[in-house]
């Protein structure tokens, strides 16, 4: 059976882990999946698509191509195939309308599963590379136009650029290192469109094309690579084109350090850069698209305003990323996760009464997987969602077995954490309903930590998220309070139970004279809003000792236990615990 997991997985290959754009509708015909990457691509707002029917936004009115639609809703004789899964994976060309009207045309592979109600059908796609030249006169002439073209900016788009990029390689075959592929990401970009609105960040990015053929050099071509990402195109027969492509960029940060004045305002802009080259055995357009992309998010992970350029040691980085994700596609049907449990520890008596579920991988031939390492490849790839549901899961069902009449164990509550991805996902309201149904576990008893950067990112989102988890009755917690850039408005507004205070304050305690005064006025400032707070990461006597003098209500940490299996956690619970 093909899941959401295996779309991806077979799908997007190299750029699984920076995402092509992914849309998917649910039997109805309405869009239930639209990810960041098709918010840059195509323009819609994720706000503005989920939740609607596909064909009232995405699809052109006279619906050409309804591949979307009747592979969700009941399946013609020539869609038959796709859905029983003998063609599932088909890949198909069709038109997407932009958020500024334009028909975009778009290929990708689609994706067909559940019967009836409970049909889906989704895929990652993007905007054709190459397509059939259109030689009609009138309107064909536009659409050809409006292929190679990018309407907004005048620069050559995505698919003119993959035009002579697969010529320059196909030339350069045997000369490593005489093309490169520069890719700029403006940093922050969404900022502009959710303050100032999409026309006037329209204008913004048509000035920013106007600085970048200013500044082009000896690059062969300049072009949009959709959303906020411009590409530039080098070939030097030498085979130093990565020289010509850093002056380049030095010249782009130039350009870019003089604010942009937009509508009497100005704007202030700065960018990340990735760099590919062909070497060999990498002479594929798609190989050295991603290979710039890789490079870019990079680049952008360090901070952004910097430039990467994809060696030998990124490929090996991402070859493991991909290795890990691989492996963790069958982790769940294998039985490879496994649930730890940590004590919630009260202060008040040093007493456990909750703990936290904390999932482990324990890979055939690996061993352990250390969560940081498998969880941010998790969220990447979208598997994030599939683990979270069956985390979810088992941890209610197991503290719901802890509470039945004669067995020992917590009674008290079970803390699981929620991702970014998790909020973001249209159903998590649901599957938290679902699984509270399924295990019987009364709602009061769950706490879900949502990490504060989480939160922040897409503030007003998460509140109508977290409004609909709290009327399910069950408590809502803020994870790693304090690593983030909290606004104390949102802070009051969020439906919030729970403050946990990260652990890199609760370090300098006892330590920093600083340290102690930021986690006693965190303290005050959650029980001012009426939160309880918890204390992460406490290790040492000094360090509670603190925590209780401040009158902070819980915590966890190595001094009162690891995480532990649920048969280890069980002789413990309930017992005070000596320091």
């Amino acid at each position: 059976m093909i899941t959401y997991a295996n779309w991806r997985h077979r799908c997007t290959g190299f750029v699984a882990l920076w995402p092509e754009p992914f849309l998917e509708v649910d039997g109805t015909g309405t869009v239930i999946e639209w990810n960041p990457r098709a918010e840059e691509v195509f323009g819609w707002r994720r706000h503005e698509v989920v939740g609607r029917p596909v064909d009232q936004t995405l699809l052109p009115v006279e619906l050409g191509d309804r591949a979307f639609l009747d592979a969700a809703a009941e399946p013609t004789a020539l869609l038959d195939p796709l859905v029983t899964g003998a063609g599932n994976g088909l890949h198909r060309h069709f038109e997407l309308i932009d958020r500024e009207g334009r028909r975009i045309p778009t290929e990708g592979r689609l994706f067909v599963t559940g019967q009836g109600a409970a049909r889906c059908v989704g895929g990652f796609i993007r905007p054709a590379v190459a397509a059939p030249a259109d030689h009609d006169s009138g309107p064909g002439l536009w659409r050809d136009r409006a292929r190679r073209e990018d309407l907004l900016t005048g620069l050559p788009n995505r698919v003119r650029f993959g035009e002579l990029l697969s010529a320059a390689v196909t030339d350069a075959r045997g000369i490593p290192g005489s093309v490169a592929v520069v890719l700029i990401d403006l940093d922050r970009f969404k900022t502009i469109n959710n303050t100032m609105g999409h026309d006037f960040g329209d204008l913004v990015l048509a000035s920013v094309a106007a600085r970048l053929q200013k500044v082009a050099g000896d690059a062969e071509l300049i072009a949009r690579f959709g959303g906020d990402e411009f590409l530039a195109l080098f070939r030097n027969g030498a085979g130093t084109a990565h020289i010509n492509a850093s002056a380049f960029i030095g010249r782009v940060r130039a350009s870019l350090a003089d604010p942009f004045v937009v509508e009497g305002n100005e704007v202030f802009l700065d960018a990340s850069v990735g760099v590919a080259l062909n070497t060999f055995g990498v002479d594929d357009t798609a190989e050295l698209l991603s290979n710039a992309e890789a490079a870019m998010y990079q680049a952008k992970g360090r901070g952004g305003s910097g430039s990467e350029t994809f060696g030998e040691s990124m490929r090996i980085e991402v070859l493991d990323r991909m290795s890990t994700e691989h492996s963790l596609h069958r982790a769940l049907e294998r039985s490879e996760l496994m649930l730890h449990y940590q004590p919630v520890v009260e202060l008040d008596g040093v007493t456990t009464v909750g703990v936290e579920a904390l999932v482990r991988w324990q890979h055939p031939s690996q061993g352990l997987v250390s969560p940081y390492r498998f969880i941010p490849v998790a969220e990447e790839s979208g598997l994030i969602i599939p683990i979270g549901a069956w985390v979810l899961e088992q941890a209610c069902h197991q503290l719901q077995d802890w509470q039945q009449p004669g067995r020992s164990g917590p009674h008290g509550s079970i803390e699981v954490n929620l991702s970014a991805r998790q909020i973001d996902d249209p159903r998590i309201v649901r599957t938290v309903e679902q699984v509270l149904a399924r295990t019987g576990l009364p709602p009061e008893h769950l706490t879900l930590e949502i990490t504060e950067s989480a939160l922040m990112t897409n503030a007003a989102s998460a509140l109508a998220v977290l409004s609909a988890l709290k009327g399910l009755g069950v408590q809502l917690a803020i994870d790693d309070f304090g690593t983030g850039y909290s606004s104390l408005t949102y802070l009051q507004r969020f439906p919030l139970d729970v403050l946990k205070v990260d652990r890199s304050f609760v370090e300098e305690l006892g330590v920093s004279v600083e340290g102690e005064e930021i986690v006693s006025a965190v303290i005050n400032l959650a029980h001012a809003l009426g939160l309880k707070v918890v204390a992460e990461g406490v290790e040492t006597a000094l360090q509670l000792e603190v925590l209780q003098a401040f009158e902070c209500d819980l915590a966890q940490g190595y001094l009162f236990s690891r995480p532990l299996p649920a048969g280890e956690i069980v002789a413990s619970f309930g017992l005070p615990l000596s320091a």
